[in-house]
């Protein structure tokens, strides 16, 4: 799923480039910059991807020139860049955060992805390393991907609503 989630982010990169031209920077973010402009489904999976290390924050230049750290740690960014690309994310070793607890968090978060019956995820792995491999979707004979909110209802919300934490980290 963190695969998905940073291809995800770059596919954000494409449409917002024109808009935030001011905060590209070929030393501090050579992979490009989306905004995730505090909307819920791309907040939960940035959280995810910065936790695995695959972004880090980008600070906008008229908050980096306030020197004031305490300042700068209370206000949110929606402001981010990828610090890995999608060949170096599909390489690394992520087992650290193969818990079901992050499976249930990163399922929850692609829950808000999901437009009635379908994912809206458009990696070309997705199929094959995502849906194919989990009963709560469903593949057809022509390979169309059906989400199956019965079993996401069991399989996910059940342990969901049992958890005392609500993060996605390395177990």
């Amino acid at each position: 799923m963190i695969y998905e989630f940073l291809y995800d982010v770059y596919e954000m990169i494409e449409v917002d480039r024109p808009y935030l031209n001011v905060l590209q920077d070929e030393k501090t973010t050579p992979l490009g910059v989306f905004d995730h402009g505090f909307t819920s489904k791309w907040e939960w999976s940035t959280s995810i991807l910065k936790e695995a290390g695959a972004i880090i924050p980008v600070v906008p230049p008229h908050l980096a020139a306030n020197r004031d750290d305490a300042w700068r740690r209370i206000i949110a960014t929606p402001f981010y860049t990828p610090v890995m690309t999608l060949e170096a994310c599909q390489a690394t070793d992520f087992s650290a955060f193969e818990t079901f607890d992050n499976y249930c968090y990163a399922m929850f978060t692609l829950d808000q992805h999901v437009d009635g019956d379908h994912p809206s995820f458009g990696s070309p792995r997705f199929l094959d390393a995502v849906a194919a491999r989990d009963d709560i979707f469903e593949v057809d004979a022509f390979s169309r991907v059906t989400y199956k909110r019965d079993r996401f209802n069991e399989k996910v919300m059940t342990r969901w609503d049992e958890m005392q934490i609500r993060a996605f980290q390395a177990g």
